[in-house]
């Protein structure tokens, strides 16, 4: 039943689920990051707040639609969060007893619907390919007043389905419906405090040559860079190489930016690097950089 479920949760989420993510109000989802019990998930597109459930951990893939929560306690359980428009529970709860076609030989169908107020529960089964038995599925939606609804599917084994199906339930009961947000996700974006006690770093190798360039920014406004050349790579930028050092600021609008590093080494011409966030991406020019903690600054 997994490939099952992961199959019609992907085909769904390919046209009902699209957030924008980055810094809001709210911290919003962040692709690859790792949320653990208790932390606080936000999808602004559909308004809908929620905590991980106790002794779950959840991620969103990278070039995925689909928020996975797994269980950390041992025991197999996934439970698969994806959003949509608003919609006629009743009218959903009569759909879900005919079943659902997801493809030629695969359908999936609800058990014994339940609503109670804004909220529609059902086991579902699934009859078709590559569907194991030994699985137990269940299936929620619930609908905010604000136009939109949040989804989820649930997969456990026989001894496992009470504790997923119920921690599912718990996600989607405690969450809550606010005005869906729009806007561009990196509005108002602090460039100083993202760049701030980071360190940027790139690896770019070709035939006959290599470069790789570490950049430790502080938050102080120093930073401290090594940038290491061989073969033809010697003859890029040759004056900036090995240890350097110097003062840093930056300018920016939305996802581009300036960063201007003035070096202490006289004769050292200030360099105007530009950057954008392209997909949680950082890039220097066309060049894909690597931003995590800076590891010379002093703390």
């Amino acid at each position: 039943m997994r490939n099952a479920i992961s199959l019609i949760i992907i085909l769904i989420a390919a046209f009902v689920f699209n957030p924008a993510w980055g810094q809001s109000a709210k911290m919003r989802i962040q692709p690859g990051r790792m949320y653990n019990s208790l932390d606080t998930l936000y999808a602004p597109s559909f308004g809908f707040s929620s905590q991980v459930p106790v002794g779950w951990i959840g991620t969103l893939p990278r070039e995925s639609e689909v928020f996975l929560l797994t269980s950390s306690n041992g025991s197999f359980g996934e439970i698969y969060v994806f959003g949509r428009a608003t919609t006629d529970l009743q009218q959903l709860s009569e759909l879900w007893k005919q079943g659902v076609d997801v493809t030629e030989s695969l359908k999936l169908k609800a058990i014994d619907p339940k609503i109670s107020g804004q909220l529609l529960q059902s086991e579902v089964v699934a009859d078709g390919d590559y569907v194991q038995r030994k699985s137990r599925a269940f299936a929620a939606t619930k609908c905010g007043n604000q136009g939109t609804c949040i989804t989820i599917l649930a997969v456990g084994t026989e001894e496992s389905y009470e504790a997923v199906s119920g921690a599912a339930l718990e996600f989607l009961e405690k969450g809550t419906f606010a005005v869906p947000s729009f806007e561009s996700p990196y509005e108002n974006f602090d460039w100083k405090e993202f760049l701030s006690n980071k360190l940027m770093i790139t690896y770019d190798q070709v035939a006959g040559g290599a470069r790789q360039t570490q950049i430790n920014l502080c938050e102080n406004g120093t930073f401290s860079a090594n940038v290491k050349k061989r073969g033809i790579m010697r003859n890029v930028n040759p004056e900036y190489k090995n240890r350097m050092s110097g003062t840093w600021t930056v300018m920016g609008d939305g996802p581009e930016a300036t960063l201007n590093l003035t070096f202490n080494k006289k004769g050292l011409s200030p360099l105007a690097i530009p950057l954008t966030l392209k997909e949680e991406a950082l890039f220097v020019g066309e060049e894909r950089y690597y931003a995590s903690e800076a590891t010379g600054c002093k703390k």
